[in-house]
């Protein structure tokens, strides 16, 4: 029953959501080409720029330094606890002796988990690095106009 109650919320939910007419968004003139509101400035834009491409870096270097840290203690705890004797003699009670990883094997292993996090700060640290950054705040204060992708991501530096 509770099962069956639940999917009648989970459908009646999505259902109302998609019932409702989809508001007109407004467009977001300090990015266009168009003249910026009395409040915001070509300079309010470059130091929202400045501000994106900088939390990027401090993200993508959070997370890649963070990726390697987590490896190299979880490695650490792991060779240390592996010398420690078990109570069903080793081998996972098998009997036939021990198998020891060590530092390096417990390192190759929780760095295939941790890859996935450091190529995300790696990317983020390439993608949003100096040089990409002096390319896009030239070409914004050259013709005014910026790719959509910084564009949308730029959006809530503005508020």
């Amino acid at each position: 029953m509770f099962r069956h109650t639940l999917l009648l919320v989970l459908l009646a939910g999505s259902a109302s959501a998609q019932t409702l007419a989809p508001a007109a968004a407004p467009a977001d003139t300090a990015l266009t080409t168009a003249a910026a509101p009395a409040g915001r400035t070509a300079a309010d834009t470059v130091r929202a720029l400045h501000r994106l491409f900088a939390k990027r870096r401090k993200v993508g270097g959070i997370l890649t330094m963070g990726a390697v840290a987590a490896d190299v203690v979880a490695a650490g705890a792991s060779a240390a606890a592996e010398g420690r004797p078990t109570s069903s003699g080793g081998a996972y009670g098998l009997g036939v002796g021990s198998f020891n990883l060590g530092f390096g094997g417990f390192a190759f292993i929780y760095g295939v988990v941790a890859a996935p996090v450091m190529g995300v700060g790696i990317q983020q640290l390439i993608a949003y690095g100096p040089k990409r950054e002096a390319k896009i705040v030239a070409q914004y204060e050259t013709n005014r106009h910026l790719p959509a992708k910084i564009r949308r991501q730029l959006r809530r530096y503005l508020r």
